[in-house]
């Protein structure tokens, strides 16, 4: 059986000081131009694959746009996974990379250090900046269980994130003992086969609110209400991650106490398939279940939890029926 690999991304601030920004903003430029170039290639020659793409685009990355020989590889490798990822979704227009876009850092190109300080590659050689570490980014980022990997320098309001990712081999999914059925829906976000449910009810007061006051600044249409808009969408997004987090965390852990699998609906192109009134498209279409599911799916496989996908009309009913098939397994 192959062993898969879980990923996560942990964001931590950096600080730096006058000229290291600079160098790092000077940087950003030349290699968000570099990836954009790469991007235009790969679009136009329908190259997806790294190693071809190598070849026709090395050269010109750093002659043209100053980056030493990593930077090149980075930059090529974030163009051709945007192009790659564009096929795939169907788009017909080639991605392109903001001037301010991240930096992408692999192992080469950067380095943690002692005092929680970080080694950045740049046009001119290394910066060093200042991880500045809460408790949660501590606890996560020298958990030694798991492997540093590349990162993402980011740029948010004139603050700079380093977001640092780290990969832990997922235990064997222990034999389960029955089925746990997970529902998903509106009034309930989230309903177990054992009846416990997780009501919606404040996530769609709260939703309610924002939706108002996105109307009203809308309306306005003034350069602070723009701004509002955008700072709401991002604490409306963080609102939602949060709560998705909760209801897939309590579901893995009921489902691991009880040394059961879980059994979740099967929602791929559900708008497609269901057609609703057209005043139940906002609530219907904004609430991110596939969130949800890619939450569930990831922290079942970190706690060695099986995940099967059923189908949504009857999910009850199919519960039950594997529950029975596995009884007569075991």
């Amino acid at each position: 059986m192959t062993q898969t690999l879980s990923t996560r991304t942990v964001c931590c601030k950096l600080s730096l000081d006058a000229d290291a920004a600079t160098t790092i903003q000077a940087t950003a430029v030349q290699f968000n131009a570099a990836a954009t170039y790469c991007a235009q290639v790969a679009w136009a020659e329908r190259i997806t694959n790294k190693n071809k793409l190598h070849h026709v685009v090395y050269g010109p990355s750093r002659v043209n746009y100053g980056l030493g020989a990593q930077l090149a590889c980075c930059a090529r490798d974030k163009a051709a996974e945007a192009v790659r990822a564009a096929r795939a979704n169907g788009h017909d227009t080639c991605p392109t990379f903001k001037p301010d876009s991240s930096i992408r850092y692999d192992a080469r190109t950067y380095r943690l250090m002692s005092l929680d300080r970080v080694s950045l590659n740049t046009l001119t050689g290394r910066v060093i900046g200042q991880l500045v570490l809460g408790e949660f980014q501590r606890r996560y980022l020298y958990d030694t269980s798991w492997k540093i990997g590349g990162a993402e320098l980011v740029q948010r309001d004139g603050q700079f994130y380093l977001h640092i990712t780290q990969t832990k081999a997922n235990p064997a999914p222990d034999e389960p003992t029955g089925f746990l059925g997970a529902d998903l829906g509106i009034v309930n976000l989230a309903a177990d086969s054992d009846g416990e449910t997780y009501s919606g009810t404040h996530v769609q007061a709260v939703r309610e609110r924002r939706h108002k006051q996105r109307q009203e600044l809308q309306q306005a249409n003034t350069r602070r209400a723009r701004w509002r808009l955008r700072k709401n969408a991002r604490r409306e997004a963080r609102f939602q991650r949060d709560v998705n987090h909760c209801i897939s965390k309590k579901l893995v852990a009921k489902a691991r106490t009880a040394r059961k699998a879980l059994a979740v609906e099967d929602l791929t192109k559900i708008r497609a398939r269901v057609t609703v009134r057209r005043a139940q498209r906002r609530a219907r279409h904004s609430w991110a279940f596939r969130q949800l599911r890619s939450f569930i799916a990831y922290k079942a496989a970190q706690a060695g939890v099986l995940i099967v996908a059923v189908d949504p009309r009857d999910v009850r009913r199919e519960v039950a029926d594997r529950t029975v098939l596995l009884s007569t397994l075991l």
